[in-house]
Order: C-alpha cells, then sequence, then structure tokens
C-alpha cells in the first residue's frame, strides 16, 4: 500500500475514533417543510426534519390526513399544525418528547408517577374514566437500534416500533407500503456495513435487477428481463435526485456507460421496477434506479465522515475515504452542505499476455457542493454541483476459451483460461470518464398547490479502447492482405444535455388530487471511433484503419399528468397520461481510412410517443393495501448510421428505426404489523414487448432494427419479507422469478427462437439477510449479520446470434458475514464478502470470438467505519 493511501487512511480512521456526546436539543424554530398527505407519514418527515421525538399510538391516525406545513416553527408548532382538523392535541415532557393524544386527555401535572406515565414527565395520561391509556405508543420515526426511544414505562415492555420507510417513487413523500408498485431501497447503513462503495456491489443483490459489465463506469442494467442482451439504448432510467442522468438517444451510448455514483453521502437507492413512462419519460421502459442524495440543513452544523480497507484474494487491497460537513451560514434560512470521496479498487483480473496483474483496478473520486436557500416560509432553492472522475487501467473481464462456432453442435460450455481471473488481451485498455452535473430545483408554495422547477445541465464523456485483434485482425488479412500485431478500438462517446420539467401539484386531502408538468430536454452527443493499429504492445502502426466521428440532436417536449379519485376512503383510483414529441438529427460527420466509406449525409426523424398509467389502490387498514396497476414504457428510436458489411457488401442495420414499447399489468400487496415488526410486499406482473430494437453486429460493426409486432413477453413475481422476532434480530428476505421470452422466431438479424429465454435473465434469484443487535447497553452495541445470495443459471445470447456467442452462465451462491460496534456516533464494521471464494460469472461480453465474461469480486475481507458529528 502506498504511503499517500495508509496516510489518508490512517488520519480519517483516527478521527473516527472520536466521538461527541448527544446532548437534548433545545425546540427552537427551524424551517420545515412536510407536504399534504398521510398524517402518520407527515410526522415521519417532519421528525426527521426536527430531530425531536414525536410519540403515538398507531391507531389514534389511522386514515387520518394532513394539509401539511412549511415554515419557520418549533417542533411544537408544526405539530399542532400538522393536527389541524382532528380530534387530537399534543404535550411535551421535559426531555424534549412530543406526546400525541386525544383531546379529551387530562395530563395532571401533580399526581405522583403511575404505571404507563411518561418517563419523567411527572405526570400520566389518562381517560376521562380514570382507565390508563398510554399504552401502544410508538415513536414516529425511531432507529431500528435505539433502545432509548421508548419513553413509556409501559412502551418499554411493548416490541420496539421500526422505521417508517419513505420514498418518492411517484414524486411525492408516501411511505412505502402505500406506494402501488414494486419498490426496492437500500439505505446507506445497508451499504456501509457490508463494505459497498460501486454500483457491482450492491446490484447483485436487488432481485430482478440484472446487469452486464465490463468494470466500474461501463455497466448496463435491466429491471424484469426487459433485455435483449447487448441492449441498442437503455431500458432502465437513472436519476440523481430529480434529474435524469445520461442519453437518451441511440447515438450516446446512454445503454453502457450507466452512471456508477460514488456510494457516499446518500439518503437511499430506489430501485423501480416496471414501465416508468408518465412521470420518469423516456428509456424507463423496464423501471428505474433512483440516487436520491442528503439535503443540507440549515439548523445544524454536522459532518460525515467514512473510511474503508479491504484485501481480495488474488487481488490487491482496495480503499475508501469520505467526508461530508453541513454548515448553516444564515441560521434557518441558508446552508452549504459540501462532500467529497476517493474509493480505490485494487482489482483481480491479470493480463497473462502483458504479464500485468490486477488490470481491472480503478479509481472513483468526485464531490458534491448543496446550497440550500429559504429566503420565506414559501419559498426553498436548491442548488447542487456534482462531479465524479473514474479512471480504470484495464477491463473487468477475463478469458474463457470458446471452441464452437456454430451454435447447433455447442454445448455453450467454455473453458477458462488458468484460474478463471486471467485475460489475454495484446495491448491494454484503458478507461476514462468525467461525469459534470449542475441541477436547481426551485419549490414554491402557493397553498393551494405547490410549484416544483428542476433546471439541470450535465456533461459525460468516456474514453474507452478495447482489444479486438481477433475480428478485425482476420479481416484486415484476408480483406487487404495486412498483418498487424494488434488492432483496437477506441470508442469516445460524449454527451452534453440540457433539462426543465415544471409541475404543480394539489395540496392537502381532498377528492380529487392531481398533478400537472412539463418536460423539456436538448442534447447533444458526439461519438468518436478509431481503429488503432499496432505493430507490437506499445507501439502504433502509420495505418489509419478506421476514423469516424457521429455527431446527433436530440430534443423532446413531453407534457404529463395524473389525478386520483377517493372515491372513499379505502378505496383511490389514478389515472396518468404522457405525451412526448421528439425531434432528432443525425448530423453527417466524417469518416476516413481504409474502411471507413463515405460518410453518412445529415438525416432527421420526429416521432411522438404517448404513454399511460392507471392504478387501483384499497387501503384495507394503515398498514395493509392491495393494488393493480397498469403502465405503459418506451425508448426512442430514431435515424441509424447505416454502414456496409466490408466483407459482403450489404448494409448493416435499417436507415432509421421507431420507439418500441412496453405494456406492465400489474398486482400486489403490501402488509405491515402495527409496529412494524413484520412486512411483506407481494407483486405479480406480464409484460408485452412490441416493435422491439435491436442491435445487428457484422464483422465487428453494428447496426439498428425492430422487430415487427409482440416480439417477446416477460411474467414473473416479486417477494419480499421482513421479521423482527425479537428485540435486536432483524430478518429478511427478497426472491424474484422471471420467466422473459421470445415470442417470435427472427433469424437474422437477432438469430433467436420462438420460446427462448431473454439474455442474462436468470429464472430465480433473492437475497436473505440476519442482522442481530446484542443488548449490551446504550452506549454502545455490538452487531453480527449475514447475507446469502442466490442467482440462477442464465444465457448470455441468443442461440442463433452469429455476433453475440451463446454461452450459459451457470448459478451461482455466495455468502457474506459481518461484525461490528455501535458506540455514540461511530459505527465500525469488519466484513468478509464471498466466503466461499465463488466464481460466479456476472455477465458476458462475447462480441470479440471469445467469451469474455465478468467474475464476481473474489473473497473479500475489509474493515470500515462511519462517524456523525
Amino acid at each position: 500500500m502506498s504511503k499517500s493511501v495508509m496516510l489518508k487512511t490512517g488520519l480519517l480512521a483516527a478521527a473516527l475514533c472520536l466521538s461527541v456526546s448527544a446532548h437534548a436539543m433545545a425546540d427552537s424554530p427551524r424551517p420545515v417543510n412536510v407536504p399534504a398527505g398521510d398524517l402518520t407519514v407527515a410526522l415521519e418527515i417532519l421528525e426527521k426534519q426536527s430531530g425531536v421525538e414525536i410519540v403515538y399510538r398507531p391507531e389514534l391516525l389511522k386514515g387520518l390526513r394532513t394539509g401539511g406545513v412549511k415554515g419557520t416553527l418549533s417542533s411544537e408548532e408544526a405539530v399542532t399544525q400538522l393536527l389541524q382538523g382532528t380530534k387530537l392535541t399534543i404535550h411535551t415532557d421535559k426531555t424534549g418528547v412530543l406526546l400525541i393524544t386525544e383531546a379529551r386527555v387530562i395530563v395532571p401535572t401533580t399526581t405522583p408517577s403511575l404505571p404507563g406515565a411518561v418517563e419523567g414527565s411527572g405526570a400520566h395520561p389518562t381517560t376521562e374514566a380514570g382507565k390508563n391509556a398510554s399504552h401502544d405508543f410508538r415513536v414516529a420515526a425511531v432507529e431500528q437500534t435505539s433502545a432509548g426511544a421508548e419513553v413509556a414505562d409501559d412502551a418499554k415492555r411493548q416490541p420496539v416500533q421500526l422505521q417508517e420507510v419513505i420514498v418518492t417513487a411517484q414524486k411525492r413523500a408516501e411511505r412505502l407500503v402505500d406506494t402501488p408498485q414494486s419498490v426496492a431501497v437500500l439505505s446507506p447503513d445497508d451499504l456501509q456495513s457490508k463494505g459497498v462503495t460501486q454500483l457491482r456491489d450492491w446490484a447483485g443483490s436487488v432481485p430482478g435487477l440484472s446487469f452486464i459489465t465490463q468494470g466500474a463506469g461501463r455497466s448496463q442494467l435491466a429491471l424484469r428481463g426487459v433485455t435483449t442482451g447487448r441492449d441498442v439504448g437503455p431500458t432502465v432510467g437513472i436519476y440523481v435526485d430529480e434529474v435524469p442522468y445520461g442519453s437518451s438517444s441511440l447515438f450516446g451510448n446512454g445503454n453502457l456507460f450507466t452512471v456508477d455514483v460514488g456510494l457516499f453521502d446518500l439518503d437511499r437507492i430506489e430501485v423501480l421496477r416496471g414501465p416508468q413512462g408518465t412521470l420518469y419519460g423516456a428509456s424507463t421502459m423496464g423501471g428505474l434506479v433512483k440516487y436520491v442524495t442528503k439535503a443540507p440543513n440549515t439548523t445544524e452544523f454536522g459532518t460525515d465522515m467514512r473510511t474503508g480497507l479491504s484485501s481480495t484474494e488474488d487481488g490487491g487491497v482496495n480503499y475508501d475515504v469520505s467526508a461530508a460537513v453541513n454548515m448553516p451560514l444564515v441560521a434557518g434560512k441558508v446552508a452549504l452542505r459540501l462532500s467529497g470521496f476517493d474509493a480505490h479498487d485494487g482489482g483481480y483480473i491479470d493480463n497473462i499476455t502483458l504479464g500485468q496483474d490486477n488490470v481491472n483496478r480503478s479509481d472513483t473520486r468526485g464531490g458534491r457542493i448543496d446550497l440550500l436557500v429559504t429566503p420565506t416560509d414559501a419559498l426553498s432553492i436548491r442548488i447542487n454541483g456534482f462531479l465524479q472522475n473514474i479512471d480504470r487501467d484495464g477491463e473487468g473481464t477475463s478469458e474463457y476459451a470458446y471452441a464452437c462456432k456454430v451454435a447447433a453442435s455447442c454445448n455453450y460450455a467454455s473453458t477458462p483460461i488458468g484460474a478463471g481471473l486471467n485475460q489475454q488481451r495484446l495491448i491494454g485498455e484503458p478507461f476514462d470518464q468525467r461525469f459534470r452535473l449542475v441541477s436547481g430545483t426551485v419549490n414554491y408554495d402557493f397553498g393551494w398547490a405547490n410549484l416544483v422547477s428542476v433546471s439541470s445541465y450535465q456533461t459525460a464523456k468516456s474514453d474507452v479502447l478495447w482489444d479486438l485483434s481477433k475480428i478485425y485482425g482476420a479481416l484486415l488479412q484476408k480483406s487487404y492482405g495486412l498483418t498487424f500485431y494488434a488492432v483496437g478500438d477506441q470508442n469516445i462517446p460524449s454527451t452534453r444535455k440540457f433539462t426543465q420539467e415544471l409541475r404543480l401539484s394539489s395540496k392537502g386531502p381532498q377528492l380529487l388530487e392531481w398533478v400537472a408538468g412539463m418536460f423539456y430536454t436538448h442534447e447533444r452527443s458526439d461519438i468518436y471511433a478509431h481503429l488503432p493499429a499496432y505493430e507490437s504492445a506499445y507501439q502504433l502502426a502509420p495505418n489509419d484503419i478506421y476514423t469516424t466521428t457521429a455527431p446527433s440532436r436530440y430534443e423532446e417536449y413531453a407534457p404529463f399528468g395524473d389525478l386520483t379519485w377517493h372515491i372513499i376512503e379505502k378505496l383511490d383510483v389514478t389515472g396518468g397520461i404522457r405525451y412526448s414529441h421528439i425531434d432528432q438529427t443525425r448530423i453527417s460527420g466524417f469518416a476516413s481510412g481504409l474502411i471507413g466509406g463515405k460518410p453518412n449525409p445529415t438525416v432527421g426523424t420526429s416521432d411522438h410517443v404517448f404513454t399511460y398509467s392507471a392504478d387501483v389502490r384499497y387501503h384495507i387498514d394503515d398498514h395493509d393495501m392491495a393494488y393493480l396497476r397498469y403502465a405503459t414504457g418506451y425508448r426512442p428510436g430514431g435515424p441509424n448510421y447505416v454502414i456496409k458489411n466490408p466483407l459482403t457488401g450489404q448494409l448493416i442495420g435499417a436507415p432509421f428505426s421507431t420507439a418500441d414499447r412496453l405494456r406492465s399489468y400489474e398486482a400486489g400487496f403490501k402488509a405491515e404489523s402495527a409496529d412494524r415488526r413484520f412486512g411483506l410486499d407481494l407483486s405479480i406482473y406480464h409484460i408485452d414487448w412490441m416493435n422491439m430494437q435491436v442491435q445487428v453486429s457484422q464483422s465487428g460493426f453494428s447496426g439498428i432494427e425492430n422487430i415487427p409486432g409482440k416480439a417477446a413477453t416477460s411474467d414473473g413475481a416479486e417477494f419480499n419479507v421482513s421479521a423482527h422476532l425479537i428485540s435486536g434480530l432483524n430478518l429478511s428476505a427478497a426472491l424474484s422469478y422471471m420467466d422473459a421470452k421470445m415470442l417470435q422466431t427472427v433469424r437474422p438479424p437477432l438469430g433467436a427462437s420462438d420460446g427462448e429465454t431473454l439474455p442474462n435473465t436468470p429464472r430465480f434469484s433473492g437475497t436473505a439477510n440476519a442482522e442481530y443487535l446484542l443488548p449490551v447497553g446504550a452506549s454502545w452495541q455490538p452487531t453480527v449479520g449475514a447475507t446469502v445470495h442466490y442467482v440462477g443459471n442464465r444465457m448470455a445470447s441468443f442461440d442463433h446470434n452469429t455476433g453475440y456467442l451463446q454461452e450459459q452462465l451457470p448459478h451461482y451462491t455466495t455468502f457474506d458475514l459481518r461484525a461490528g460496534v455501535k458506540f455514540d456516533r461511530v459505527d465500525a464494521q469488519i466484513y468478509v464478502r464471498n466466503i466461499g471464494n465463488e466464481q460466479g460469472l456476472l455477465s458476458a461480453y462475447n462480441w470479440r470470438g471469445d467469451l469474455q465474461p465478468a467474475l464476481i469480486q473474489p473473497r473479500t475481507i475489509g474493515i470500515s467505519a462511519a462517524a456523525h458529528f
């Protein structure tokens, strides 16, 4: 390990050993912004904003709604406003805990304390008949591990109340149990305890989410089996807060360069399964991944720190350091939050041809600057800047020998070279990615409605080099009589993108609730492609084999809206619609070199797409909900770059492609016990995929075509359960079943047969977690945990695809163990990931003549620590 790494890690580790005693905070006025809606959700949001505990009996709030609250208020004042129109009242004890009771409750202040009284208050709530009414009180948003959160003597004999999960899947804050779709949520505590630092570490643990990868910054996501293997455009949208990331067009390579956000200073990650076309628009036909960052706090100074150090079997040393500071600049009005992170992956793939070890080592560095201004109670302005760089020395794939070339004679089983963690590349394959994002969010409360404006500008540029000697070397020798040591493919996609969204939503509980908005995006993408020839591993040849640029423009206007009708107290119906008008221009670039050919002329296309959604929710009670959901999604088409196959002279791909579309039918049931010790989430779905876009690959060149009609279908189910059987023991499990298959025989260009399974979609996948917090004491608490993760068999391609070789990816199971201690404001962990050192195949890139799979990270042992002051 280098001295600089040791210094950075050591300094931050030393800082984490410091702790600050917790003090009771005065209930001083501070900015609060709680939206209208369910009263239980509103109180939980308020507690997170204020830091003051709110205690109540769950049945008191059952079915109640609130008009929300916004302004600079004390917690007691804010709760009082939230309770307006109800028969509830609020009391505060000397510790600052807020107790919500029925208005008729009498709270004497001189009576001796009786069983059931609020501890330390000198009072005990009684009904008018003198009966004890303090049992089963609930803390609004208590941490699962906090024994001190139970403030009543009687409450201490009740099961610990667990924290409500709040999501913004439908662009409004609501309880997860009330969201009419399948949503997975990852908390920062989950990520920290398992030593997770990049997308590869967490994506594989979400059932129903599959991905292929070549290393940090170079991945493709798919949800519910909506993929053809190497997709022409993204089917899963990526959002950073409320900003869509990456190119929407076919020319920005947004499908291949999924943002690999540094996993620090996040509030949560939301994974929305199923089409999200009405609220989120293009390229969310399979679903959406949303990174939600922590917002500045205008009243409290605070710092967050994290450090980690680990070692990978047969690989290198990994480390990460990160820190964030929150600074109120004007009390209650202005705050600034700054954060930075640096994560190093030591790698574990060796290039045995060049004699280089751990070539897939990478560095991810970046930071955020986040300014929040609340000049009035009705207005808030948040300006955010985010930058991130990823540098990788080589590709994170190994090399498997593929014996057969004719699909009909293959058993789809290749043989790893060496130990399975080796590759044979004649040249290095460096990767470099630069991402910059500036966004501004304005929220204004008109009283009768809320207005939200989200503006953003982003730039993304990647630079990757592949060794394609097996394809282009043979082509050049056969067609032109040229012989080179190696031939590479340098690909440099870049995107500049502006987005603007305005939406207006109704306030307060009412018979009809609505949201209406407009989305606009303008982006310019450019791809520079070059085939460098090499005389030796490190010596370029002077020949210009092929050089081209592919500039394009994409512009979209999309009005959208939805309407919710609360038919009765327990039943509501929501319908949504979005109209997207898309203009695209493929700008004439240049093509030079031996096989460059003539440049493509400038061509423009115009298209429009309607997407719809509808859901019916029946609230059985405050903790149980059943729903039906219908939703559609789409992926834009556009003009194609028509290329001739240099061997046959035939065109590869059509002159243009049209949007493909998805229809989804979903039914679900969500339930939790009143104390949230038990939870259940079940969904089943059916998906129809029409006019499927597919990539045609011949001799190393690619084009795009559509398959008319209903091309594929996906049927499946997702099951999630959680149980907290005894104090401190948390159990959870998630299981996904997918049956995604073709409905047509398409040969060529896809090489697929009717009934054939879609690539990279395991029939079964699942994750189970166990966490136990030992009941030692309130000041410190040991923890132990374990995770088991299973992914079933998958196929890498289609049986008769001539451009992408077929291979069966076998099932694998991994086990993780961890132990730690929580004390004061420090949380330290030691963990072992993949304890059995399983060599599971995550995915397989198979377009270079041999199978080149990405393997899961070998056994990794590490320590990490996080602190908040």
